[in-house]
């Protein structure tokens, strides 16, 4: 599976198991695998694929 976990910069888990993100000048948009949704203002600042994790900066 290519599932990611999406985490603000303090570490904290935002969303688990994220198949999509979508970004739209200040806002990133991400569904799961269950489509659940959420939105969140502010900037990707890391994407590691090999642990498949997004860090994200949030405003």
């Amino acid at each position: 599976m290519c599932e990611s976990k999406v985490y603000l910069k303090n570490g904290e888990l935002l969303m688990d198991d994220v198949i999509l993100i979508k970004v739209d000048g200040d806002e990133i948009y991400m569904k799961d695998i269950l489509n659940r949704e959420n939105k969140i203002k502010g900037k990707i600042v890391e994407i590691d694929l090999d642990k498949h994790e997004i860090i994200i900066e949030k405003e």
